[in-house]
């Protein structure tokens, strides 16, 4: 079954500022996502506990799953440069 995604707006446009390969990445990680959303992680502290997440080349991507939608809450660097 194939799972709705719903971005938030804030997150939705620094998905956009991204460069095409980075951004292109966490496409290709949702593609797989929206049939499997209960197979990543799930955070049990900071910022964003209770959420799940998965990295996608330098960035964390962090989800909430809830009656069957896919709701995208935030992008997060996964290394410091």
């Amino acid at each position: 079954m194939k799972h709705r995604v719903v971005w938030a707006k804030s997150v939705w446009e620094l998905l956009s500022e991204l460069p095409e390969r980075e951004s292109g990445e966490i496409v290709e990680k949702l593609d797989l996502l929206v049939y499997f959303p209960q197979m990543c992680p799930l955070r049990v502290k900071g910022r964003f506990r209770r959420h799940r997440f998965f990295r996608a080349g330098n960035w964390l991507v962090y989800y909430k799953f809830v009656d069957e939608t896919i709701y995208i809450r935030g992008l997060w660097p996964a290394r410091i440069p």
